[in-house]
């Protein structure tokens, strides 16, 4: 699922195509007489004030290189403008090129204009075709270009498989085919020298502490709690420790498809034959036991009322006389009241309150003998339609009529109006038939959020190395599509997008491998939070808390294995409690290494004088970071937790030095930071998610203003 390079529109191939024969005598004059191949002595430049070793601009993007501010060195600098169509800045030497022997990296500065954020690729190759060799700058650069600022950016050969061969071209390619503003590029370079040895990994690390904060919402730290756990899994004592020394902060039931049969009020009941799951009282207890929040999705093969008495029996008072009423089918749902009595009866007299609600689960996944004409052959939700717009409006009439995503909200919100219904949505919009679009534009303003579920393979990854590149190939390339069809099919209005679902397999019966419990998921779960975080979604929950598993193949989707192993921890879940310690805002950070297949880095803050930085080594090696914090004048202590494995295909992980610690953790103590400065230098072990927590010398905080940890993104 590795996002491939975006394609040089046909217009814009034959432009390319057209350049490269005008030239081809000049190409022709140089290859009959070679020039000598440059050698690895020093650095070789592509660009400082002007093109430089007989490379030729063949761009199509609106520049300039003799732009004179801002400029990185020198009196020049590469101004870029991106009207659209995907366009590039192109560079080609047509003559004998440069050998990379003995190079180690490509190195330029960039500048994010005044706004900053444009989305990009690093393209290079042999020849003159153009390079198809490529790498996301959002890799070596996470939010991409800074506003008002330069960045220098290093990419080692290898990422763009250039080692040992001849650099002729080189381009910095739009990744969409929008308009993109303004950005600046100086003092483009090879770097001389070998890259360093796998047991020799370094990088450099810069955090910016007076940059731009953005806050982090507590509730990105979700899992799902099936009912299919039982009574006796939801009052299991481990379950339940083991939950707290997550972190987790919501838990979304009843999971998965059953929601779409789950009857709350049957299963409430015990009747048959829902006699034997969890009841919504044991979800009550549970959540209220672990200090978690909850989230409920409805049945959308139910009708409106019934999805509104269930509102009423989670938050409604006993003395609630708010009429629900009579519903499609002639039952009779009484009032709010009624159903915060029968919770009472079962032990809860207090509402529980809980806010986020969603209709249904997967609906445009149905099967066609329930769903109809666009359901795919493969579905799998029982389900009553596979089309967007009728998930929205509903169809048919009287006792016949299917509510829709309108109708349940209307009747859940005039039980409580403060609740948040969400509907259900696709990552591209634009797939099975249209769904994510229709329910766009058919829920318009009263879509309170947009529901997405993300697994990252259905069939195994090549290798396991791919699976860490995911994350970075994923969420922002699904946050650009899901934001292009609010902007076409809204009007610009974007709601929030919760990844209610997610893990590295959709279906576990594919996972003959059991990576899903192997050490892999660990760095691969801890990546996918943070990219989930840096790119703005809304809230996400891990797909699940515990499955109740293993399943036949021996893999487990659980944070937490079945009962029948006394819910023994996953290394997936380690990446939790180290993001619940990680802090309250999230700041701007750079590194030399690429995310993607080396260190991934996320920075922020924990209170006003504690940084945080959450490293993940993806490499069997160790690597030595220099640490550099903009801002603050001293770093003076911390601490380091540490999740880590021998390999990516182990079981068996260590928390902070411990390989089975205590339910809370509380013996395995991070250790203490020491021979720190302003740089220093820290060594992240192999095949690890490491957490700094960064005592500064005093208060340094931006002049952005402190915010608090939950950010109500729904307002």
């Amino acid at each position: 699922m590795i996002a491939s390079a975006p394609a040089v529109p046909a217009r814009r191939a034959l432009l390319a195509l057209a350049l490269s024969c005008a030239l081809c005598v000049l190409a022709f004059a140089s290859l009959a007489s070679p020039q000598s191949l440059a050698r690895a002595d020093s650095d070789w430049i592509i660009y400082d004030d002007a093109l430089r070793n007989s490379f030729q601009d063949w761009g199509w993007a609106s520049r300039s290189f003799t732009n004179t501010s801002p400029v990185y060195s020198g009196a020049n600098s590469i101004s870029v403008s991106y009207a659209g169509d995907y366009d590039g800045l192109w560079l080609v030497n047509p003559g004998a090129g440069v050998d990379t022997s003995g190079f180690a990296a490509m190195r330029f500065a960039i500048h994010g204009g005044g706004a900053g954020g444009q989305l990009l690729s690093v393209k290079a190759g042999s020849g003159t075709d153009y390079p198809t060799n490529f790498v996301q700058l959002n890799t070596y650069l996470p939010g991409g270009p800074v506003a008002n600022a330069w960045r220098v950016i290093t990419i080692p050969l290898s990422a763009l498989n250039l080692q040992n061969t001849v650099l002729n071209n080189l381009a910095f390619q739009s990744e969409v085919s929008s308009a993109q503003p303004t950005f600046y590029l100086d003092d483009i370079r090879l770097v001389a020298g070998a890259a360093p040895p796998p047991d020799a990994l370094t990088a450099t690390i810069r955090i910016d502490a007076g940059g731009s904060i953005t806050p982090i919402d507590a509730r990105l730290l979700g899992s799902n709690l099936p009912a299919w756990l039982g009574p006796t899994g939801f009052s299991n004592a481990t379950l339940r420790a083991r939950t707290i020394g997550s972190g987790a902060t919501v838990l979304r039931m009843p999971g998965g498809s059953w929601s779409n049969s789950y009857n709350w009020l049957e299963c409430e009941n015990g009747v048959s034959p829902c006699d034997w799951a969890s009841r919504p009282t044991d979800f009550i207890n549970f959540l209220r036991a672990t200090g978690n929040a909850g989230m409920y999705t409805v049945n959308v093969n139910g009708t409106s009322k019934e999805a509104a008495a269930a509102v009423a029996f989670f938050n409604a008072s006993v003395t609630d006389t708010t009429a629900i009423g009579v519903d499609i089918r002639g039952v009779n749902w009484y009032t709010a009241g009624h159903w915060a009595q029968l919770r009472a009866a079962h032990g809860n007299p207090q509402p529980l309150g809980i806010q986020l609600w969603e209709v249904g689960n997967e609906v445009y996944g149905g099967m066609p003998s329930s769903g109809g004409g666009q359901c795919a052959m493969w579905g799998w939700e029982d389900v009553w339609t596979c089309d967007g717009a009728e998930y929205v409006n509903g169809i048919g009439s009287g006792s016949a009529r299917h509510e829709g995503y309108l109708e349940f909200r209307a009747a859940m919100r005039a039980v409580d109006p403060t609740v948040k219904v969400g509907a259900v949505g696709v990552p591209d919009p634009g797939s099975w038939s249209n769904w994510g679009n229709e329910v766009i534009a058919a829920a318009g303003a009263a879509l309170d959020f947009y529901v997405v579920h993300e697994y990252a393979y259905f069939d195994p990854p090549a290798n396991l190395a791919d699976a860490l590149a995911v994350p970075h190939t994923t969420w922002r390339a699904m946050l650009n599509n899901l934001n292009a069809a609010f902007d076409t099919y809204a009007g610009g209005r974007r709601a929030p997008i919760a990844v209610t679902e997610y893990n590295l397999f959709s279906s576990w019966d594919r996972d003959n491998g059991q990576l899903m419990t192997r050490a892999v998921n660990l760095l691969f779960i801890a990546d996918t939070l943070g990219q989930i975080m840096q790119n703005g979604f809304a809230l996400a929950n891990q797909w699940d808390l515990s499955n109740g598993g293993p399943s036949a193949n021996g893999t487990d989707y659980g944070l937490l294995s079945g009962s029948a192993s006394a819910f023994a921890r996953s290394p997936q879940y380690y990446a939790f409690p180290l993001w619940a310690r990680f802090g309250t805002q999230r700041l701007p950070v750079t590194s030399t290494v690429s995310a993607a297949s080396t260190l991934s880095v996320y920075a922020g803050r924990v209170n006003p004088s504690t940084l945080s930085l959450l490293a993940i080594n993806k490499t069997g090696s160790s690597l030595t970071a220099t640490i550099q914090v903009q801002g603050v004048s001293a770093i003076v202590g911390g601490s380091a937790d540490v999740a880590q494995a021998d390999s990516l295909a182990t079981t068996a992980v260590t928390f902070n030095g411990v390989s089975n610690p205590s339910n809370d953790l509380s013996n395995a103590p991070p250790a203490a930071l020491t021979g720190v400065g302003n740089p220093f230098t820290h060594v992240f072990p192999p095949y690890s998610v490491t957490l700094l927590r960064m005592n500064t010398l005093a208060p340094n905080l931006s002049r952005r203003v402190y915010l608090p940890l939950i950010l109500n993104v729904y307002q």
